[in-house]
């Protein structure tokens, strides 16, 4: 039997009631003020989609109890003392993450450029004909190239929209660009948990308001894209989930699987 993991929390252990994957018993392997909530699990038995959504649903009932990083669906341990063990190494660093994402809910929004809009990358309008194969050739590129520059100078402007709109601080906030021809912005953004509906909302009004871009937000999820500890501050956020996607299914801080 291995331990499947779920979150990681400090000390003292929330009383969570109901059990773990497929009705099996939440199991709680601590050391020190910090420790892993797992279901003991038989390796020889298939994880599937439906147990991806179950251990969402139960890292959304763990956050609820108490501040929690959420553990890549799939981590495994071998036993208690292999949990422990990762996670006494990396002590203080989980501790700055929890503090990081103590009483805040993820949002995530993904700005799609709109078809025909011009900044999906299409390709440049070819040279003229008559002009040499050399010369042509060196047109397109140089057409190729200013429409990605055009392309990534929309998607920053976008991009600082959307922060300016969330006024949070910057260590709050991850994103990436232009990360292919469909993706202007994804982004990811902590917000107290008490704030988050109304913040969603309001990134949904400010992102219908663009007429290149289709806005897609999700969430309010635990802090997936917050959970691991790479990053100085105390969090390497992952990419947030994009349109159409499953909840997403965190980051391992750095565990043995």
């Amino acid at each position: 039997m291995t331990l499947l993991a779920h979150a990681i929390t400090g000390e003292p252990p929330a009383s969570l009631d109901g059990e773990g994957l497929r009705g099996r018993p939440l199991r709680w392997s601590g050391t020190g003020d910090i420790g892993l909530w797992s279901t003991r699990w038989d390796p020889a038995d298939k994880l599937d989609r439906n147990d991806a959504l179950e251990h969402h649903r139960l890292v959304e009932r763990i956050c609820a109890a108490q501040p929690c990083l959420p553990v890549r669906f799939g981590t495994t341990f071998a036993t208690d003392e292999d949990a422990r063990a990762s996670l006494s190494t990396r002590a203080d660093d989980l501790h700055s993450a929890l503090d990081r994402v103590a009483g805040k809910s993820e949002l995530a929004v993904t700005l799609l450029w709109a078809k025909n809009s011009g900044g999906r990358g299409d390709t440049p309008r070819p040279a003229d004909p008559a002009i040499g194969p050399g010369r042509r050739f060196m047109e397109e590129r140089r057409a190729r190239y200013a429409a990605r520059e055009a392309q990534k100078a929309r998607a920053a402007e976008l991009l600082e929209c959307l922060v300016a709109e969330l006024s949070v601080e910057r260590s709050l906030v991850w994103h990436e660009m232009c990360t292919s021809d469909r993706v202007a912005v994804s982004l990811a953004v902590l917000i107290p948990s008490e704030r988050a509906t109304e913040r969603k909302a309001v990134l949904e009004r400010l992102a219908s308001r663009f007429n290149d871009v289709v806005g897609v937000v999700s969430g309010p999820w635990p802090p997936y894209s917050f959970a691991s500890i790479e990053q100085s501050g105390g969090a390497a956020p992952r990419r947030p989930t994009g349109p159409g996607a499953e909840p997403p299914t965190g980051s391992a801080p750095q565990s043995r699987s």
